[in-house]
């Protein structure tokens, strides 16, 4: 099993991927709109990788478990649409596996992610104790929280590896049932530092997916996020260092492309597309169904069609010359 990611740096068009390989007969993807980030995002795998290996504090370690726990079920509604039931069997069983000892106890920043309900339990007795003990303020601390557990971990990386590797492919598995050559899911990398998370998958092929600063630009503009910086400067600098980030990792087994070639040479780009992941152009049983070229390129050089942000786009021009899109027309 082939497992595919596209990623992008935000606004750049990756889709485009994901349409083309939902185009293919031989590939199962998850729904186009959701992004399968556990591994990258903040309180996942690969923070919980650095709190059980790269720095096991028995603190530190115990409350990665729980907030990877949390994060678990924050988003079980999100990953069911990929995983199905298997997200939450999967991840406990995982974690089963991660946890070495488990015993009855707490520290203080558990009260953190601790259920509301005894979190007013917690703070009532804490309360009740300060006021017995007036002159030990410290005894307020040491309150009974017995439904409070302690997850100990010991692993060495290989096994943390090993273990992570054994989950994910659950995952893809349950995505699979029919058993196709190929698995699609979308950002389940960053574009820094990939190779950190590759590891994770018995066999994956990373897409990376670049547009023009011009249009990133502009998109951003008439968008209702708030992730890239509203001034042409910020935003320059922000999108070079994105960018050098990812061109001083490791890329092996790694595709950049931009997506206008995908609109102005198309044939050639599926081609080397699918030649990287060891696709069959004969699989792909309906070409343009999700993305159709001759569509898309009604939304390129957008910065043409706005005057009033010439001015700006002047200045993108002048700082990321290097990152402009060379028409191959």
């Amino acid at each position: 099993m082939q497992v595919i990611t596209c990623v992008s740096f935000h606004s750049t068009g990756s889709s485009v991927v994901d349409d083309i390989f939902k185009e293919c007969s031989n590939c199962v993807s998850a729904p186009s709109d959701i992004e399968c980030r556990f591994l990258q995002d903040p309180d996942g795998i690969s923070d919980l990788e650095y709190n059980l290996i790269d720095n096991p504090h028995r603190l530190n370690s115990e409350f990665a478990i729980k907030r990877y726990m949390r994060f678990v079920k924050r988003y079980s509604h999100t990953y069911k649409f990929i995983f199905g039931n298997e997200w939450e069997r999967k991840s406990k069983e995982y974690i089963n596996a991660l946890v070495t000892v488990k015993y009855r106890g707490f520290w203080f920043r558990d009260l953190e992610l601790m259920p509301t309900k005894e979190l007013i339990i917690y703070w009532f007795k804490r309360i009740i104790t300060l006021i017995k003990n007036p002159h030990k303020r410290i005894a307020g601390y040491y309150v009974d929280c017995p439904r409070e557990m302690f997850f100990h971990s010991y692993l060495t990386a290989e096994r943390f590896t090993t273990l992570t590797k054994s989950y994910v492919r659950g995952l893809c598995e349950a995505l699979n049932p029919e058993n196709k050559p190929f698995v699609l899911l979308d950002q389940c990398v960053p574009t820094s530092n990939i190779q950190r998370y590759t590891k994770y998958f018995d066999n994956i092929k990373v897409i990376v997916v670049d547009r023009d600063p011009r249009d990133v630009y502009i998109e951003h503009k008439h968008s209702k996020d708030h992730v890239l910086p509203n001034s042409p400067k910020e935003f320059c600098e922000v999108y070079r260092d994105q960018r050098n980030m990812f061109f001083a990792s490791n890329k092996d087994n790694v595709l950049y492309l931009w997506f206008e070639d995908f609109i102005y040479n198309y044939e050639n780009t599926v081609n080397r597309l699918f030649c990287f992941v060891g696709q069959s152009s004969k699989e792909h049983s309906e070409p343009q169904k999700y993305f159709n070229p001759d569509i898309s390129a009604k939304n390129m050089r957008l910065w043409e069609r706005y005057p009033q942000y010439r001015g700006d786009i002047e200045i993108i021009e002048s700082l990321l010359p290097e990152f402009l899109y060379k028409d191959k027309n």
